[in-house]
């Protein structure tokens, strides 16, 4: 696993469930693999807040690389 590879998750966990990730999420890697982990970034929606703000819905979090399968090599 390289970093820039598109990455699916394959394994449900707690500590994913409560970042709102799920089996079947998609997303990049961007970091090198540190004790088993990777760092992952989902992406979501950009959008305008009330104040006029622009902000994103992405989720980055660190994955355990067990969890999950490289679905496009970098």
């Amino acid at each position: 696993m390289k970093v820039l590879d598109k990455v699916k998750f394959i394994k449900d966990r707690a500590e994913y469930r409560d970042r709102g990730v799920n089996i079947g999420d998609t997303g990049t890697v961007l970091g090198e693999e540190r004790n088993g982990y990777v760092l992952v970034v989902i992406e979501g929606e950009i959008y305008q807040n009330k104040d006029g703000v622009y902000c994103t819905t992405d989720i980055d979090i660190g994955a355990r690389v067990e969890d999950l399968e490289v679905v496009k090599e970098s």
